[in-house]
């Protein structure tokens, strides 16, 4: 019968010494590069709006299909403002595995910020609306050590924004004086790990000072404009 030869999912066992310990989240991660490409038609289908809040909801609306239309086997819902339990400041997408047996608590989040000459494009990294800084302090995502960031290019290029960006990390490595956050490790900076048709894709690792772990970041650069 049909349904005998359909994929079906078997989430990995506590104790199972095979699966990896981000076995759930890089498998995320991975239907996100299969699929994020495509994200570029369909905004340009239903661009009402360049304002973050759309397109994020439109991204969530993307990657929610994309899984239906492969026949929704991969077990995760995409959801879009996540709360936080210790922080009223929401991330803009969150993860969560497609069952009622678990807390509801997001396995991998993302902040998403807008690069345009209409944005202040420094909240990529800092300030009260800053994405990486809120992952740093723990705002964001503070029982998760994996989460992400997807950009939205909407003028220049992709390659000028991440060059800022290191920039603007460099910067406050040598010169913020803000007791309350560490941002003295150069190695905070944007790694390049993959490219794909109007997407690039980075990674960073970021030290939080309330916590001895630090928090890796995946940053998705998608090109719009």
């Amino acid at each position: 019968m049909l349904k005998d030869s359909l994929p079906s999912y078997q989430p990995p066992h506590m104790n199972d010494l095979h699966i990896g310990h981000n076995f759930e989240v890089n498998e995320i991660l991975g239907f996100i590069d299969n699929n994020i490409s495509s994200f570029y038609l369909y905004y340009q289908n239903n661009k009402d709006s360049v304002l973050e809040n759309w397109i994020s909801n439109l991204l969530v609306l993307h990657l929610q299909l994309c899984n239906i239309e492969r026949g929704g086997f991969l077990p995760y819902i995409f959801s879009k403002n996540p709360p936080q339990s210790l922080s009223a400041k929401e991330t803009d997408i969150g993860v969560y595995v497609n069952t009622r047996c678990a807390k509801p608590l997001p396995i991998i989040e993302f902040e998403a910020k807008r690069f345009s000459e209409a944005s202040n494009n420094k909240e990529y990294v800092c300030g009260e609306r800053g994405g990486i800084e809120r992952f740093k302090r723990g705002h964001h995502s503070s029982h998760l050590s994996v989460c992400g960031m997807f950009g939205y290019v909407q003028s220049r290029t992709t390659q000028e924004w991440v060059a800022k960006v290191n920039d603007w990390i460099d910067e406050l490595s040598r010169n913020d004086t803000d007791q309350t956050i560490d941002w003295t490790d150069k190695a905070e900076l944007l790694v390049g790990s993959n490219s794909f048709p109007k997407v690039e894709k980075l990674s960073s690792r970021h030290s939080r000072k309330y916590s001895k772990d630090n928090i890796v970041l995946w940053h998705y650069m998608i090109e719009l404009n």
